[in-house]
């Protein structure tokens, strides 16, 4: 009985699946300190060029410091390759409150699987206190409308994941709007994380030799002998 144990794990160990790792990497784009025009739909963009070894987008994740004194104005979108997210679309805006949340400022990363939810809704989740810019990882908020239309209650059609299957390499925008007066912007800095989805490989032989191809069919043999023999009859 050992024997045959042992003849399977040598089986076992001659063939593996490998699943190739995922890649990420990160760019970021500090120090900007961009004015964002007060209550001017025109806003400002930022247009950076990402040189990726990645060919392939399987994720991306995207940080946001925005110093400000009034979130609930704020619009911001990420284009790529005619594609776009959008990242903001006045937080808190709802039909009770069509201002938006009146705190201050942004420094947050945004991903499809923030556990917190909706950066829309992020005041359901947290209050940052006064004069403090939220905080935490968030998901994008991914209404694709008019700010001037937009409620909480609006269906989400723009998140981070648009830009799956994309080479990431070439021109990305951040764009930003201030779209009500009354309080100040500014985009301080901001990064991109481009991430791969690990890819399955086909099952191979370990390069035995040819001993050990032979190895393998010699306990191929003896495990279904074995097996026949342990037949109920």
């Amino acid at each position: 009985m050992k024997k045959i144990i042992l003849l399977a794990t040598l089986l076992a160990v001659a063939r593996v699946s490998d699943t190739a790792s995922a890649q990420q990497q990160s760019f970021s784009f500090p120090n900007l300190n961009k004015p964002i025009p007060d209550g001017n739909f025109a806003g400002v963009s930022d247009l950076e060029t990402v040189s990726s070894s990645i060919t392939q987008i399987g994720a991306v994740e995207v940080t946001l410091d925005i110093a400000g004194q009034f979130n609930g104005d704020l619009y911001a979108y990420l284009r790529h390759d005619n594609t776009v997210s959008v990242l903001l679309n006045r937080p808190g805006r709802t039909a009770g409150n069509p201002y938006g949340y009146g705190d201050s400022g942004l420094q947050i990363a945004l991903s499809d699987f923030a556990a917190d939810g909706d950066v829309h809704l992020y005041q359901q989740v947290t209050v940052p206190s006064a004069g403090s810019p939220l905080t935490g990882t968030w998901q994008p908020d991914g209404r694709n409308v008019d700010p001037t239309t937009v409620l909480d209650s609006t269906p989400r059609t723009a998140d981070l994941n648009v830009f799956n299957g994309l080479d990431p390499n070439g021109t990305w925008t951040l764009f930003l709007a201030d779209t009500f007066t009354g309080g100040t912007n500014t985009l301080v800095s901001w990064s991109l994380e481009v991430i791969t989805t690990p890819v399955p490989e086909p099952s191979s032989i370990l390069p035995l030799g040819l001993g050990g191809l032979l190895l393998v069919s010699f306990v191929r043999r003896k495990l279904v002998r074995h097996q026949t023999h342990q037949l109920p009859r």
